[in-house]
Parts: C-alpha cells; sequence; structure tokens
C-alpha cells in the first residue's frame, strides 16, 4: 500500500453520470490515474443525475457511512 493510502483515510470522488462533459470528464480524469497508481479511493456515480440535488443525496447516502468504517 503506498503512502497516500496510508495517511488518507478515505479519498471519495462522486459524480452524476448526466453532469456536464467537462466536469465529468474532470472527475474521471483524476480517476484514471488514482487506479494506475493503485491509490485507494472510492469512484461514486449517480446514474441519471447532473449537478443537481438528487447527486448530492445519492454522494451523502454513499459517502457519510463510509466515514465510520
Amino acid at each position: 500500500m503506498g503512502t497516500t493510502s496510508k495517511r488518507v483515510h478515505l479519498l471519495w470522488l462522486g459524480v452524476g453520470t448526466a453532469e456536464p462533459a467537462s466536469m465529468k470528464e474532470g472527475i474521471e480524469g483524476l480517476n484514471t490515474p488514482l487506479d494506475e497508481a493503485k491509490i485507494k479511493h472510492v469512484f461514486y456515480e449517480s446514474p441519471g443525475t447532473s449537478h443537481e440535488w438528487q447527486t448530492w443525496r445519492r454522494d451523502l447516502k454513499d459517502f457519510v457511512p463510509r466515514l465510520f468504517q
């Protein structure tokens, strides 16, 4: 396990699948190098949502329980 994975308890990325292309591509562009570097992280996609309340609700539902694991 790399240094980053040892020092960071939770690295979490979230995006809606219907986000504007530049936003979605930016988050996906961060996810790929993290995978390649074997940095432990969570990549969550909210199906069919954009930058809206439903995306935030789903993100929080996934994120918050992970804080207490």
